[in-house]
């Protein structure tokens, strides 16, 4: 007769990876006694280990049809489904479990993480916070928790349940990787590379903390330190097409466009098939101006993944500068419909109503857009004009006041602001933003113009350095640092040393 001595030894042969040695025991325990749901479970177990899983399956089935109410059992058998993808009947099993033990926390986290992972974010949220209750130290439930706050953009409240995940278990690397991602998000950039370090420090290798480490320095525009972290995430990880598409921005945003396109078509390489490479070489033919190439870019993008809002936005935004109005709309319309509640898509549909003289519509959709997207100094400017159009001229001074709030060098909100100024018989208002309008008007034409020869002559670091001055002498310190960082890390010792001197000059 086998005792419970030998299922402790099963169970230690599972421990070990010694899964056939297991097998053996448990099913010439049950053979001895069905009953025995120990030997029965440990069974299952040793049968998934081995990669049986039909086998593993049909024994946890037989096992819940002797007693129903094992609820640690219920979770085993939904992480079988789980782990193959099987979202609904992973969820069946941890309903399961809660069923019979409605404070089971493992039961409640896994039921909650199949429906973020399903995005209906209000029951798992709800899942999560019972787990929660019921173990005050359970910090994977907060992790995930932060995450679903972070998927919904709530960066605040995702910080407050990652550092609470983080206090509760403080050895875990993913909490402040989480934590971290979490205050990039929220755009506290150099708090989250801070955290990013702690765990590089810990597991230098992890090609995915080096990926984001990348992200945030690039969003610093430290471009030395991003490109470095981001080759090295590729060297860990070459079958990464992320990687390969954060690369290729930080190259295009560098104005190295043939680097840029390098790294795409090594991605293709590995998956002709993500639409996300294309949308990327579309952005590169966009920022150079060429919209019929960016257009077939996103098309293609479209036809890979019709699903995928992103697509049909970024055809949208090149069809409006073809002025191509009504394909345009057509294209932000289905953006609009995969993912509603974008400031956007709602930016964009307001543009293109006020380029067919529809005011009032596109009113609607910058009032909506303002909502969504309240920092968009475009937006801002945007509803001012169709306001301006619709005679509420106070209303239009708020909209634009605001715009250039955000963004002072806007010259469309500083032309629009002296009209405004001008209609109400404030004359020396008016004159104020028109001379500001044309200085920065003039400005800008300049940087255009130098902007494109950079494109076109990328390595040449006199222009960078002209460029830079340009902004200095604008008192526009974090575009002047931008490109001496650019020109900095391209090898110009000249950059490197003014960078210096403009750090100290302007430190807080």
């Amino acid at each position: 007769m086998y005792t419970q001595q030998s299922v402790e030894e099963g169970l230690k042969l599972i421990e070990a990876r010694s899964y056939n040695e297991a097998i053996t025991l448990f099913s010439a325990i049950v053979l001895k006694d069905s009953s025995n749901l120990k030997a029965l479970n440990g069974l299952a177990q040793a049968c998934n280990g081995a990669g049986d899983l039909p086998r593993a399956i049909q024994i946890y089935e037989l096992s819940l049809d002797k007693d129903p109410s094992q609820s640690d059992i219920w979770v085993a058998y939904g992480n079988l489904f789980y782990n193959k993808g099987n979202s609904k009947k992973a969820a069946k099993g941890y309903r399961q479990a809660i069923k019979y033990d409605s404070t089971h926390v493992r039961g409640l986290n896994n039921l909650a993480m199949v429906l973020k992972d399903l995005g209906n974010y209000d029951e798992a949220e709800t899942h999560f916070l019972e787990a929660i209750y019921f173990d005050s130290t359970y910090s994977l439930a907060m992790r995930n928790l932060g995450d679903i706050y972070l998927k919904q953009h709530k960066t605040e409240k995702a910080i407050l349940w990652l550092e609470k995940a983080t206090s509760a278990d403080p050895k875990s690397l993913y909490g402040l990787y989480w934590l971290g991602r979490a205050h990039v998000q929220n755009n506290n950039i150099q708090q989250g590379i801070q955290y990013f370090l702690e765990v590089l420090a810990q597991k230098p290798d992890l090609p995915q903390v080096n990926h984001d480490l990348g992200k945030a320095y690039f969003a610093n525009r430290n471009y030395k330190k991003a490109l470095e972290h981001v080759q090295y995430a590729l060297k860990r990880n070459s079958s990464m097409i992320p990687y390969y598409i954060t690369l290729s921005h930080i190259y295009d945003h560098m104005q190295q466009e043939k680097k840029a396109f390098a790294a795409l078509q090594d991605a293709l390489t590995i998956d002709r098939s993500v639409a996300e490479i294309y949308i990327e070489r579309g952005n590169i033919h966009k920022n150079a101006g060429r919209f019929e190439d960016a257009l077939k870019e996103y098309n293609l993008a479209v036809l890979i993944k019709p699903e995928l809002w992103l697509s049909h936005y970024k055809s949208g935004v090149a069809l409006y500068y073809l002025t191509r109005l009504d394909e345009a709309e057509a294209a932000f319309l289905k953006a609009e419909e995969l993912q509603p509640e974008n400031g956007s898509t709602d930016h964009f549909l307001g543009i293109i109503s006020l380029a067919k003289d529809k005011n009032k519509e596109a009113e609607n959709w910058l009032l909506k857009a303002a909502e969504l997207e309240g920092v968009s100094a475009d937006v801002w400017f945007h509803l001012g004009e169709a306001q301006m159009r619709l005679g509420q001229w106070k209303n239009a001074e708020k909209s634009l006041l605001q715009s250039y709030n955000l963004d002072s060098y806007n010259a469309e909100s500083l032309y629009s602001l002296g009209q405004v100024y001008k209609k109400r018989g404030k004359l020396d208002k008016s004159l104020e933003y028109l001379n500001k309008f044309k200085e920065i008007e003039e400005f800008e034409k300049k940087t255009e113009s130098l902007n494109k020869i950079i494109r076109l002559n990328p390595n040449d670091l006199t222009l960078r350095l002209e460029l830079a001055t340009l902004y200095e002498d604008q008192k526009r310190i974090d575009q002047a640092i931008m490109i001496l960082r650019q020109a900095a890390y391209l090898g110009s010792i000249e950059a490197e040393n003014k960078l210096k001197n403009l750090l100290v000059k302007n430190r807080p």
